[in-house]
């Protein structure tokens, strides 16, 4: 079973369905708490994915990442693709919205572990309206990290599996950067900062080099992967309902 698992998601893979962290570094044994995601449907591979365990048991992704799959298996180690760590259950949240376009989405899932994950440190979720909670500080620009297992390059294809850390930034804590769902994420054309792509959907958005996590990887601007990216927030009440079935929230 372990066998045809890697085997199709390595073909799933391959395949061109994964993006990556661009201008990023390898993250070494920074974020381990930052796991790989390969989803299962009844049709066999589905997605692949970025996540973050919250607790031994629980994964925070992307519910675009989780919807309509059957099963997921993880990986913790800074390159994926060995032995599975654990096996999971995705639940979508209930509010999330596959027709539409972006970017209200409700794109927010969990992966709950059969087998737990245990690490010294885990992703922390931010207290209700974080973000506003920081000020109004028109023009003021917040550091993120961005971590993700995904592709380093789409053209050439450098393959995923690595886990990749990145820096970004929101440019205007007050302002249509910040909404009341999600955040825009400034992108790398002449920045020298990090982008998040397709194979690092569900990824965190991560507070300063913080454990803190902001927001997941929901979209891009362009398929080059070189415009800005988005994220959903955690920290508003939609989110925060649904995460405290899961885990508790500060």
């Amino acid at each position: 079973m372990r066998k045809f698992l890697l085997a199709a998601l390595a073909a799933l893979l391959m395949a061109g369905s994964a993006g990556a962290i661009i201008n990023g570094e390898p993250d070494g044994n920074r974020h381990p708490y930052v796991v790989a995601i390969g989803f299962l449907d009844a049709n066999g591979p589905a997605a692949f994915c970025t996540g973050t365990l919250v607790s031994p048991t629980v994964v925070v992704t992307a519910g675009h990442c989780t919807y309509q799959a059957s099963g997921a298996v993880i990986w913790a180690a800074p390159r994926a693709f060995g032995r599975p760590d654990s096996f999971g259950m995705p639940v979508t949240h209930p509010e999330f919205k596959p027709d539409i376009s972006p970017p209200n989405t409700g794109d927010l899932g969990v992966v709950l572990l059969q087998a737990p994950i245990v690490l010294e440190t885990y992703g922390a979720l931010p207290s209700a309206g974080f973000l506003e909670n920081l000020g109004p500080k028109r023009g003021h620009e917040l550091s993120v990290s961005i971590v993700g297992y995904g592709a380093q390059s789409l053209d050439p294809f450098v393959p995923p599996g690595e886990r990749r850390l990145g820096t970004a930034r929101i440019k205007n804590l007050n302002s249509s950067t910040v909404r009341d769902y999600g955040v825009k994420i400034s992108g790398v054309n002449g920045s020298g900062r990090s982008g998040a792509c397709l194979g690092d959907s569900g990824g965190p958005i991560l507070h300063g080099d913080s454990n803190l996590i902001i927001g997941v990887h929901s979209f891009g601007d362009v398929d080059t992967c070189s415009g800005a990216t988005y994220s959903y927030r955690t920290d508003t009440p939609a989110a925060r309902s649904f995460l405290s079935t899961f885990v508790s929230l500060p």
